[in-house]
């Protein structure tokens, strides 16, 4: 007996996408359809290319499978509900954003918020990589089928590296506008940076030209890296010490969990789902804009920085002799690796049959 098709819609293919896509493949001929929503003025021609391959085509595929619930949703959610196919929807935390003070988030915008809630309420199971995002769809979206199944990274023993023993420190940000550059916490990343002129700080996917938009000079000790392939992205990571993430949102930071992996301690704001990959570990600190609390928390991560950094090659000597599970990277082992959501994505995809 052949193997049912699946239709897998995604607007770019992100290394996670690339994995759900080769979990799929081991049950379906997986038909992938790349839509198109850049430039915007592309959009509607985009739309009514879908309509007309979903129109033709749909009928050959058992199940549809999503990343993102945003414009590219919308018409194949519609399709799979007339047609009764089975319809998976991921969510990545910016298709249920709405920050007006940044104008950051699909939910800002009143088509496409109208787009991404109707395809999540359509969808026959909605899967969400964290807790915190479970919470958001639930709360904007109370009659749709939720999941919950984490993104898991590649573990390798070539990864798991020791801790190094300079004073270095690391953050990965995709930032290619000034929105993106306050909400992934650059702000905040440069001003401690400036406070710890001895210790050197690294900044990688992010473009040097959004510092001249932001008004902001980049610190002397921070060295700021546009883009790294993710192979070359994996041998930086064993370079560093620790990993911050400062972010005002974040569903669940890949980047984060690979640093982790990497016995990188972990220093980030109690934003989204971060808080669900670090646990125990490292440090988790609330950080505001408002006036009175913004000062509070910019001191308290500069103060973690030394702290881990100052402190740590003690404490991994006691680790080590003590054969201790306390390394950042056991958590890693233990709940995020792309081994657990493969086996998560086919349990579910059983029940889908």
């Amino acid at each position: 007996m052949g193997r049912d098709n699946a239709l897998f819609v995604y607007t770019h293919p992100s290394t996670f996408v690339r994995g759900d896509i080769s979990v799929l493949q081991t049950k379906y001929n997986v038909k992938e359809y790349h839509f198109k929503n850049n430039p915007k003025h592309r959009l509607p021609l985009s739309l009514l290319h879908q309509l007309l391959f979903l129109l033709f085509s749909l009928h050959k595929y058992k199940l549809v499978y999503i990343w993102f619930a945003d414009y590219h949703s919308f018409l194949p959610t519609i399709a799979s509900r007339i047609l009764n196919r089975k319809c998976i929807l991921v969510i990545g935390g910016y298709d249920v954003c709405r920050e007006k003070q940044w104008n950051y988030g699909s939910l800002t915008k009143p088509l496409r918020a109208f787009m991404a809630l109707k395809s999540i309420n359509l969808a026959g199971t909605v899967l969400c990589v964290s807790k915190n995002l479970e919470r958001i769809v639930k709360s904007i979206a109370p009659d749709s089928n939720v999941k919950l199944l984490y993104n898991g990274v590649i573990s390798s023993k070539e990864q798991i590296n020791p801790q190094s023993n300079g004073a270095s420190v690391l953050c990965v940000a995709l930032v290619s506008s000034i929105q993106a550059y306050y909400i992934k916490g650059i702000d905040r990343y440069c001003t401690i940076a400036l406070r710890l002129p001895q210790i050197n700080f690294t900044l990688v996917g992010c473009n040097p030209a959004i510092f001249e938009k932001a008004a902001t000079t980049i610190p002397p000790n921070l060295e700021v890296v546009p883009y790294l392939p993710h192979n070359k992205l994996l041998e930086l990571y064993p370079k560093h010490n620790v990993y911050c993430q400062f972010s005002r949102r974040e569903s669940f930071s890949l980047s984060l969990a690979e640093a982790m992996l990497n016995n990188l301690v972990p220093i980030t704001s109690t934003a989204g789902g971060m808080p669900e990959v670090t646990g125990k570990h490292g440090y988790s600190i609330y950080m505001s804009d408002s006036p009175m609390l913004k000062e509070e928390g910019l001191e308290k991560a500069t103060k973690a920085i030394k702290e881990a950094i100052y402190t740590q090659n003690d404490s991994i000597s006691q680790k080590q002799s003590q054969n201790s599970i306390e390394f950042p990277n056991h958590r890693i082992l233990q709940y995020f690796t792309i081994q657990k959501r493969s086996d998560g994505l086919l349990k579910l995809l059983s029940t889908q049959e």
